[in-house]
C-alpha cells in the first residue's frame, strides 16, 4: 500500500552515502549523463573521509611519472600481496588488481577537479614512493568533489537516511528513507549504489563479523552504523565476514585530537594548497615541517618501535596493563577512561630524535619525532625531573607509576630499562576503530553478490560498504578504494541496461 504522505522521487542512479565513494561514484555518474541523487543521513557530506589522515597509495600517477620513479600497478599489487601475506589475513586477488590498476586514473581525477597533492613518497615496507599525500588535510577531497558534483547537477539530500531497499521480482529498484519532511521513496532507474561506510558504529555486528573486537573502542565515524549492509542483507545480499579472512585490522591506538585550530580551519583552496604543495617541495624542511606537523600530528599513533625501544603502557591509575609487545591495542578500551599514555625515560627521549626512531608514521613529512609532538601538540607532551613529578603533572597515582616502572624494568634487557631522569609521557592515546573492514560481497563491477555469489540486479556497493573481500594494509589505501571503487561502481550503472 503506497503511503499518501510519503514523496515519490526517481533519478537513473541513487547513492546511499555521502563520504568519499559516494561523492566520487555521484561525480562519475553525473560525468557519463546520469541523473543523480545522493541520500545523506548526517547534516553534511563528508563521511569518514573528511576525518582521515589523507593520502593515496598510487603507482604511475603523472606525479610519479614526472619524479622519473619506475613503479607499475602490478608492482603496487605485489607489495599488497606481500603485507597481508605478513599479516596472516585473506585478500581478493582481483579486486586488489583493480585498484591498483585504476587508482592513478583516480588521483588524475582528483587533481583536474582541483585538489593538490604532495609526493609521491616513501612509505615502508612498499617498495617504490607511491604515497600522495592530500595539502592541507581531507576537507580539501570533500570540498571539491561537492562542488563538482553540484556543478554537474546533482541533487544532494542530507540528513536523510535510508531505511529500506525497494525490490521488484529480484531487481533493486530504489530506496525508502526518512528525512526531515517525511518518508521518501527514491527510485533508481539504472541502479542503487551503496556507499553507507563500514559498520564500525555497530557493536553487534563488529561482533558477529570480526574476531578482534572489544566493547569501548572509540569509533571515528559513529556514523557508519552498518545501514547498507543491514538493509542489503535484507534484500539477500551476502556480508563478507572478516571471520572468514583472518584478523581483521579494525582498531588502532591514536593520540586524542587536540583542539579545533586556526590551522583546522584553513579552508582548502586550491590556489592555497597549491602553495602548500610548492612549500613543501622548495622551502627548507626546519621553516615548513611545523606547519606540516600541525596538521598531521592531529590523527597520528604510536608505532611498534616505540615499545620494542622500552616505552611502556599505563592506564590512567599509573598501572602497566599489557606486555606492549604482544599487541596490547585491544586492552586499552578496557581502562579506565579507555586511555593510556606512554612512559619512558631521558635515554629513549634523546633516541627519538632522528631516523631511525620516530614515535608515528606521518605521511607527506616521513615521521614524526619526539620533538615534533613537543613543538605541535603540548597538550600531550608531559615531563618530570622524577617519577612522582611526572605522575603529579599527568594527574596519576606516583606509587603505581613507579611500581609499574620497577616491574617493566625487571623485564627488560639490557639498555632497554627506564632508570634515566627525567621521564615521560606522551598521550594520552585512544583506541579507535577507523575502518571496520566488513562490507558487502561484490565482483569487480562492483555488482553487490548474494549467498550464491550471484549478481542482485540493480545493486551496487563501493568504499567501506562495497569492502567485501579487499584488504586496507596500510597507509593510503582506504581512500585509494572508497574513490576508486565509486568511480568504477558508477560506471557499471551507466553500462548496464
Amino acid at each position: 500500500m503506497v503511503d499518501p504522505a510519503r514523496t515519490e522521487i526517481e533519478a537513473d542512479l541513487v547513492v546511499v552515502g555521502g563520504g568519499g565513494a559516494g561523492l566520487a561514484a555521484a561525480a562519475e555518474g553525473a560525468r557519463l549523463g546520469l541523473s543523480v541523487i545522493v541520500l545523506e543521513k548526517a547534516a553534511q557530506v563528508g563521511g569518514t573521509t573528511a576525518m582521515s589522515v589523507g593520502s593515496i597509495m598510487a603507482a604511475q600517477s603523472r606525479a610519479q611519472l614526472q619524479a622519473g620513479i619506475a613503479d607499475t600497478p602490478a608492482d603496487h599489487a605485489k607489495d599488497l600481496d606481500d603485507i597481508r601475506r605478513a599479516y596472516g589475513i585473506e585478500d581478493d586477488p582481483e579486486l586488489r588488481r583493480v585498484l591498483t590498476e585504476n587508482v592513478a586514473e583516480t588521483v588524475a581525477f582528483l587533481r583536474s577537479i582541483g585538489v593538490n597533492f604532495l609526493g609521491p613518497l616513501p612509505q615502508p615496507p612498499h617498495t617504490a614512493p607511491r604515497l600522495h599525500q592530500v595539502m592541507p588535510t581531507s576537507r580539501a577531497y570533500i570540498a571539491r568533489l561537492e562542488r563538482h558534483c553540484r556543478k554537474l547537477g546533482v541533487d544532494f539530500r542530507v540528513s536523510t537516511r535510508a531505511t529500506r531497499l525497494m525490490v521488484e521480482a529480484t531487481r533493486v529498484i530504489g530506496v525508502e528513507a526518512e528525512s526531515p519532511d517525511g518518508g521518501i521513496a527514491v527510485t533508481a532507474r539504472k541502479g542503487t549504489l551503496l556507499a553507507s561506510g563500514d559498520i564500525g558504529g555497530n557493536s553487534s555486528l563488529m561482533h558477529a563479523h570480526t574476531t578482534d573486537w572489544v566493547d569501548g573502542i572509540e569509533v571515528y565515524n559513529p556514523m557508519n552504523t552498518g545501514d547498507g549492509q543491514k538493509m542489503a542483507a535484507k534484500a539477500g545480499a551476502k556480508i563478507a565476514s572478516r571471520r572468514d579472512m583472518g584478523p581483521a585490522i579494525t582498531a588502532h591506538l591514536r593520540f586524542v585530537p587536540p583542539r579545533r585550530s586556526l590551522y583546522h580551519k584553513i579552508p582548502p583552496y586550491p590556489w592555497l594548497t597549491r602553495a602548500l604543495v610548492w612549500a613543501m617541495a622548495w622551502l627548507p624542511k626546519w621553516l615548513i615541517r611545523p606547519f606540516a606537523m600541525k596538521f598531521l600530528t592531529t590523527t597520528l599513533g604510536p608505532d611498534q618501535i616505540v615499545y620494542q625501544e622500552g616505552a611502556i603502557l599505563v592506564n590512567m591509575e599509573g598501572d602497566r596493563f599489557a606486555d606492549e609487545l604482544n599487541n596490547p591495542n585491544l586492552l586499552v578500551a578496557a581502562q579506565p577512561a579507555g586511555k593510556a599514555y606512554l612512559v619512558f625515560d631521558d635515554r629513549f627521549a634523546k633516541q627519538f630524535t632522528k631516523w631511525p626512531y620516530f614515535i608515528s608514521t606521518a605521511p607527506g613529512v616521513a615521521f614524526a619525532f619526539l620533538g615534533d609532538y613537543r613543538a605541535t601538540r603540548p597538550d600531550l607532551f608531559n615531563k618530570g625531573k622524577t617519577i612522582n613529578d611526572l605522575a603529579g603533572k599527568v594527574g596519576i597515582d606516583g606509587g603505581r607509576l613507579a611500581a609499574a616502572v620497577a616491574a617493566a624494568n625487571e623485564d627488560r634487557t639490557p639498555g632497554k630499562n627506564l632508570t634515566a631522569p627525567p621521564y615521560y609521557a606522551l598521550g594520552p592515546v585512544m583506541l579507535y576503530t577507523m575502518v571496520a573492514q566488513v562490507g558487502l560481497a561484490v565482483n569487480t563491477r562492483f555488482e553487490v553478490l548474494n549467498e550464491a555469489g550471484d549478481a542482485i540486479p540493480g545493486l551496487y556497493a563501493a568504499g567501506g560498504a562495497g569492502q567485501g573481500g579487499f584488504t586496507i594494509t596500510g597507509h593510503g589505501h582506504g581512500l585509494g578504494w572508497a574513490f576508486t571503487t565509486g568511480r568504477l561502481a558508477a560506471r557499471s550503472v551507466a553500462e548496464d541496461r
